[in-house]
């Protein structure tokens, strides 16, 4: 099963939410997951000059290529992560971690 993790980024320190991201991919590999991380493939090369919208449109298609969303407990914090869980409950997708 693929899972893709979503949480806040916007607003937080890298070094914050980059951490949260990891431990929680860590977590599903652990488990026996293959996972999509979303924060180790935006801010690469040219996409660290990305809009909001742009980064949202690319992590859209790679939720869509998944088959669970795991949600961070920021994920409520974030209209990102809001609009990809709403994504994720109305594509029948099983959701993991966070208070849903």
């Amino acid at each position: 099963m693929k899972v893709y993790i979503s949480g806040k980024v916007t607003g937080l320190p890298a070094f914050i939410y980059r951490k949260q991201f990891e431990r929680a991919e860590l977590k599903l590999r652990l488990s026996g997951y293959n996972v999509y991380n979303p924060v180790k493939y935006d801010a690469k090369g040219k996409e660290k000059d990305f809009t909001w919208a742009q980064f949202m449109k690319k992590d859209i298609k790679a939720l869509c290529d998944c088959d669970a969303i795991y949600l961070l407990k920021t994920w409520r914090m974030s209209k990102g992560a809001r609009l990809e869980y709403d994504i994720a409950k109305a594509l029948g997708m099983e959701i993991l971690g966070g208070a849903k």
